[in-house]
């Protein structure tokens, strides 16, 4: 039997079978589907986090980097910055509404990560030294 999510995207694509600028999905994957993006707001469905924290939390990313998304994250208004007036100052990362609310799309993200562990492991893995996918049926 059909997923049902796959039927209702399905049906959705059919309304719109051009995916270029003007539809709402290309928009909104621009926006934030990217690695560091992404994984700062799972980082921050934790609570709030100092840069630092940030920084040890999400493997890999420069500060560079983990500076210019978060000043985009903050642009989008999906996050808040808070300055504390300390010596040295203070300054917490925290959702907004709108950054909760990608709540729901990253936990079926997560799932689906769960779900297909062995398989992604697999081909990160292969991505990682170079080896070429080979022809992946689904098995499940």
């Amino acid at each position: 039997m059909e997923n049902q999510n796959f039927l209702d995207l399905q049906k959705s694509l059919m309304v719109k079978s051009i995916l270029d600028e003007s539809c709402i999905l290309n928009q909104s994957l621009t926006l934030i589907a990217d690695k560091w993006t992404l994984l700062i707001l799972m980082a921050l469905m934790q609570g709030t986090k100092r840069n630092s924290e940030l920084n040890r939390q999400i493997n890999g990313i420069s500060p560079k980097m983990l500076t210019q998304t978060l000043k985009t994250l903050i642009r989008y208004g999906m996050i808040e910055r808070t300055v504390y007036p300390e010596v040295p100052p203070r300054v917490e990362y925290t959702l907004t509404e709108f950054g909760k609310s990608t709540a729901d799309p990253l936990m079926a993200l997560l799932k689906w990560s769960v779900d297909w562990e062995e398989q992604l492991t697999t081909l990160y893995r292969n991505r990682q030294t170079g080896i070429a996918g080979k022809d992946q049926s689904a098995t499940k």
